[in-house]
């Protein structure tokens, strides 16, 4: 009977490895760039607040990121961001709409967004990419910061 108990064990021990969760699990307060402004070709990030939500579902981090509304703009949807569960850097990708402005002409275009994060401890580093479709303006594209703070209870 020992023996019948060892090997149910060790079978379920790796599940048990691949369930932990990773430390961007949980609940973050966040800063990150919202948008973009170019005016006599400075670009500048128009920073916001916000939240992450990350879970583990299945071999995945699943997260939600929600900005709060920038000045005069209206909210945007939550975004789902989707990576696999792996340690260390998590990378994220995601694809939306961007609206734009150029010279007052209104258009609306794809834009990539490329999500980096790791954690150390109770703070959340990372950067996004993002890429929009016929923008070839490589400063738009820098990496630009996203930090945050974990919400306990």
């Amino acid at each position: 009977m020992s023996h019948a108990l060892f090997a149910a064990v060790l079978l379920t021990f790796p599940a048990a490895l691949g369930a932990q969760a990773h430390p961007l699990v949980g609940n973050w307060d966040i800063e990150l760039p919202g948008g973009m402004r170019m005016e006599n070709g400075v670009v500048t990030p128009i920073m916001v607040k916000g939240t992450l939500a990350v879970v583990v579902q299945g071999d995945s981090l699943v997260g939600t990121l929600t900005a709060e509304p920038t000045e005069g703009r209206p909210a945007r949807p939550p975004a789902r961001l989707a990576a696999k569960n792996a340690p260390g850097q998590i990378k994220f990708s995601q694809s939306s709409e961007a609206k734009m402005n150029m010279n007052g002409e209104e258009m609306t275009r794809t834009m990539v967004s490329v999500y980096l994060f790791a954690v150390d401890g109770d703070a959340l580093k990372g950067t996004v990419e993002r890429h929009i479709e016929g923008l070839d303006d490589e400063s738009m594209a820098a990496p630009m910061p996203i930090t945050g703070k974990r919400v306990r209870g």
